[in-house]
């Protein structure tokens, strides 16, 4: 028997006011939701949700998984909030069904009207098709419930596998060493190096050097084949025959964007919901933002472009004027497992086939515990990697995203002494 729904905050309208109803409470409808209140304190707002938590960061999750932050700290605002600025806030709400010619959606049996319709249904974990599954003791990380399964299992586990070198991956691999700290943890990557996505092959290496000096395994060229027990989890297997005991096994292979009520509606998706640069979707009074969207073939699953389009959306839906959402340089700079990383711009591979006038300038201190990769085309700085320092992370992200020349300083780059 699921939990009865909460409504937190807010008031219901008169009829007069324009309704707007936000699918997903997450950074991208959370952040919408306050711009529309931001411009309009008449608007008539209600964000919908099938999880029992008000909006909380989701890198948060590992903070509480290490045991750093306590559950009741998720949250990024308390619950009055809601009510101070009218958003009525449904929880334990999973939307059903959207009807586009009534104008509405259907909500825990009930039907809810809207004027304009936002879906901020964000993503879900994938979880491979891996023999052996499903089993006990396998798990991927996405929400507060994850989390606290995780955390259960990882207090009396002695051996953790996690499937996937990625940021998420990675992290989830500290956090269940903080957790217990005397968990072994070994961390499978099918690609050639860690984090494919924001270094490339020589910043890996120094990465991987640094995690494995802490203590945690780490295998490349690792593909699973299969997940090993009877009714729990007590193996891996790779494709090349090698097999990694465990007791438990997190899987962060990545996420896939829901969709399913957009498709059920008829709205144009494809790996995305189809949106224009208004973020509108093509229903004209239904918009989309955040992970689950894709414009001109991109999709984005990072936060800094769910806070640009919750911008431009709440504008366009309003009818305020706004440049068009374009798309959002992809920049992340954070601690992986406790080292600082910027990753920023086009970060291009090596075994991709070269282009003209596409340069690579690479630095790195004698001592390894700081390495840099600038990406240059048309003398242009288009992607850079800062690997154990973020001193310059804001001038070079800017440098980046202004376009700015770097003829001037072109001959420094190489050296890891030179400060922007």
């Amino acid at each position: 028997m699921h939990p009865l729904p909460i409504i937190v905050g807010g008031e219901i309208g008169t009829g007069d006011m324009m309704k707007i109803v936000i699918v997903g409470n997450n950074v991208a409808g959370t952040n919408l939701a306050k711009a529309l209140r931001d411009s309009d304190r008449n608007l008539e707002i209600d964000i919908l949700t099938d999880e029992g938590m008000q909006y909380y960061p989701r890198p948060k999750l590992i903070d509480y998984l290490s045991g750093t932050v306590e559950e009741k700290a998720l949250p990024f605002y308390p619950l009055d909030w809601y009510e101070k600025i009218n958003l009525r806030l449904h929880l334990r709400s999973k939307v059903e069904k959207i009807d586009l010619a009534g104008k509405a959606v259907q909500v825990n049996g009930e039907t809810l009207g809207y004027d304009k319709l936002v879906l901020a249904t964000g993503s879900s974990s994938f979880l491979p098709p891996f023999k052996g599954l499903p089993k006990e003791r396998v798990f991927t990380l996405r929400t507060i419930d994850d989390a606290r399964m995780i955390k259960e299992a990882a207090a009396s586990s002695k051996h953790a596998v996690v499937i996937g070198g990625g940021l998420l991956g990675l992290e989830s691999a500290r956090a269940v060493c903080q957790t217990n700290p005397s968990l072994k943890v070994t961390v499978l990557e099918y690609a050639e190096h860690l984090l494919m996505r924001q270094l490339d092959h020589e910043g890996a290496k120094v990465l991987q050097r640094w995690i494995e000096e802490l203590g945690t395994k780490v295998l490349t060229k690792a593909e699973t084949e299969e997940i090993l027990g009877a009714e729990r989890a007590t193996g891996v297997k790779l494709k090349d025959g090698r097999i990694v005991d465990c007791d438990m096994v997190i899987v962060s292979a990545g996420a896939r964007a829901n969709l399913g009520l957009a498709k059920d509606a008829g709205l144009a998706v494809n790996r995305g919901i189809v949106v224009d640069g208004s973020l509108r979707t093509s229903h004209p009074d239904v918009y989309a933002v955040g992970d689950v969207i894709e414009l001109d073939g991109r999709t984005w699953g990072i936060i800094p472009p769910a806070l640009d389009q919750a911008k431009v959306a709440s504008k366009k839906i309003l009818g305020l004027e706004s440049p068009d959402y374009k798309g959002t340089v992809p920049s992340n700079t954070l601690k992986v497992m406790g080292f600082d990383l910027t990753s920023i711009g086009t970060v291009r591979s090596e075994h991709e086939p070269p282009e003209q006038g596409f340069e690579e300038i690479r630095a790195a201190t004698p001592d390894g515990k700081v390495y840099k990769k600038f990406v240059i085309r048309d003398g242009k700085m288009i992607g850079a990697i800062l690997l154990g320092t973020r001193k310059e992370a804001n001038k070079v992200t800017k440098m980046i995203k202004d376009g700015e020349p770097v003829d001037a300083i072109k001959s420094r780059l190489s050296d890891p002494a030179f400060a922007f």
